[in-house]
């Protein structure tokens, strides 16, 4: 399976999208490198601590919303190339300074892949 390296990984982060909202956090990511299917969101980190899946949620361009841990082979999350997904974090409130989140997914035709995203607030 091809690997993708951190240092294009990094580039789906949308630069300045990380904000405090609501009772949690929003942060946005826009594929630019190649059509993807998502078949499992296996984690999110937060400043390194591990965020519970059932605080994470995905916007589809849609505006549909998906459960991070209803992602799977059996119902994938389409990421086709251009498209911006916004993932939501709720109870987690984010207070201002830099932040370090980490995303673990499973890509058809790729395998695992780890998304590293800092920015500040």
């Amino acid at each position: 399976m091809p690997t993708i390296p951190p240092v294009i990984l990094k580039k789906l982060y949308v630069k300045g999208s990380l904000r405090a909202e609501g009772d949690g956090f929003v942060f946005s990511l826009q594929n630019n490198i190649a059509p993807g299917v998502i078949q499992g969101f296996k984690g999110l980190t937060l400043d390194g601590k591990a965020v519970s899946l059932e605080q994470v949620s995905i916007v589809q361009p849609d505006g549909a919303i998906v459960p991070a841990g209803s992602i799977s082979e059996q119902s994938p999350l389409l990421f086709p190339v251009g498209a911006i997904v916004t993932l939501r974090v709720s109870g987690l409130p984010l207070g201002p300074g830099s932040h370090q989140v980490g995303i673990r997914v499973v890509v058809r035709d790729v395998g695992p892949l780890e998304i590293p995203i800092a920015d500040t607030v």
